[in-house]
């Protein structure tokens, strides 16, 4: 069954003309209330502009909590929030006459910046307990990439309010309608209309790990996206999961760059059957949505992710959870700072002065492609050596691989189960023959060799 989009329909198009019409004759987009008590008339009244931000879950007192408005037009929900008591940062592409009048009658110490969502980053304007996002959506040219930034900055909750074509979810209609000119109003940017469970989803993909239905009125529909898991109690017994690793799917080692399109990839032991929404996965805290979730045949569960927006550069701790049964211990992640090249990433060993532990005891060591000892150098091919030790939790700076006695880089530290380590490494430009493999850690000496053959 087809829905019939306010696109077409005579009076949604009839209403967006009187808008704009009343727009280009100076009146105020939002009404806005003056320190004499008065009030400036604008399109859309200042009882509707309550109604709407009393619909979420926004608190009265907002005393040391930062906000952001994105698209603040006139600025009623910028003044109303800094009435409220938040450092308040209002955003929008032009700059609206009404704004600054009214912030100068009211000495208002509201941050008026002039940008496009596209520039909107952590490092620019840092991060908010509070984003509102209402009324932009759909009028951007790249929707998924504008909402990505709003998860970049947003550390709590993001209060979303779009056009939608449809009057409730329906996960059966997940699609958006694209307007090439101005089928939509007779407005030329507006450019989108996605179905609410569209909106939800491009809300989810974008990295809000928990988005919650609000409201849809007049097509118009609110979420409530959230930053982080709503993580119930632990049952009486539960067994919580082990996490054996967390790698870049592109290059199987623990680095990540922003602004870049990788994804997480989780292996972890877990007793018991899980379903997708059973798995929480958080990257400093930050909840994470699961895309992907399978068993394989040796039991490790693999859970895939995208790499959550706004992650800042250094070691990130990554977690998985399971509903009921908690978080495992977190293994470490690398974002990069943006712009650095991946070599910015290479974690140099650093040994203690003193050997106080036992060397690494080889417990196993594998090309992974065939499961045997000889590599070819083939670009698929991963040097895995699974350990014993008798050292505490290891990274990437604690553990050095020898290869004929000199170092070789590292891909990832990881922990197969409990009580067992591995490293993994390529191999490359080897000469034909054996070579001899020697494992330490940051406070032991080296392990007896072990002897791998090489044939290009």
């Amino acid at each position: 069954m087809g829905i019939d989009s306010a696109a077409r329909n005579p009076n949604f198009q009839k209403m967006i003309r009187l808008q704009t019409e009343a727009f280009a004759r100076n009146t105020p987009y939002h009404s806005l209330e003056l320190p004499d008590g008065s009030v400036i008339d604008g399109i859309i009244p200042v009882a509707n502009l309550k109604a709407r931000l009393d619909a979420y879950p926004l608190p009265a007192d907002l005393r040391g909590r930062r906000v952001l408005d994105i698209g603040s037009a006139s600025g009623w929900n910028s003044f109303e929030c800094e009435r409220r008591g938040a450092e308040v940062v209002a955003l929008d592409y032009v700059e609206y006459d009404e704004f600054t009048a009214v912030q100068r009658l009211w000495d208002s110490k509201i941050e008026y910046v002039i940008a496009d969502i596209e520039e909107l980053t952590p490092e620019r304007f840092g991060f908010f307990d509070y984003v509102l996002f209402f009324g932009v959506f759909y009028h951007l040219r790249h929707p998924l990439y504008a909402m990505e930034n709003v998860c970049a900055v947003t550390r709590g909750q993001a209060f979303i309010e779009s056009y939608v074509i449809d009057d409730a979810p329906d996960p059966s209609r997940c699609h958006m309608e694209f307007y090439e000119t101005d089928e939509l109003g007779g407005q030329i940017d507006n450019w989108c209309g996605p179905t609410i469970s569209c909106l939800m989803a491009m809300a989810r993909s974008a990295g809000f790990p928990r988005v919650d239905f609000n409201y849809v009125d007049s097509r118009r529909c609110g979420l409530i996206a959230n930053r982080r898991w709503d993580v119930p109690p632990v049952q009486p017994g539960a067994k919580v999961p082990f996490l054996c690793s967390a790698v870049n799917n592109r290059h199987n080692d623990n680095v990540f760059q922003p602004r870049k399109d990788e994804y997480l990839v989780l292996a972890f032991l877990f007793e018991g059957e899980l379903a997708k929404d059973d798995v929480m996965v958080e990257v400093d805290r930050y909840g994470v949505p699961a895309i992907i979730l399978v068993k394989h045949p040796s039991g490790y569960w693999q859970v895939n992710c995208k790499v959550p927006p706004g992650i800042m550069p250094g070691d990130r701790e990554v977690r998985v959870g399971v509903r009921g049964a908690g978080f495992s211990d977190p293994v470490r992640m690398q974002m990069l700072p943006a712009g650095a090249d991946r070599r910015y990433a290479r974690t140099p060993f650093v040994a203690e002065p003193s050997e106080s532990v036992a060397p690494p005891v080889w417990v196993r060591v594998e090309n992974t492609m065939d499961r045997g000892t000889t590599f070819r150098g083939y670009r698929n091919e991963t040097l895995a050596c699974r350990f014993t030790h008798g050292e505490g939790p290891l990274n990437l700076g604690m553990v050095q691989l020898t290869v004929d006695g000199n170092s070789y880089p590292l891909l990832s530290v990881e922990r197969p189960e409990p009580g067992m380590w591995q490293i993994n490494a390529r191999l490359r430009g080897l000469d034909n023959g054996d070579h001899e493999l020697r494992l330490r850690t940051a406070r032991s000496g080296f392990s007896d060799p072990f002897v791998i053959g090489f044939t290009a």
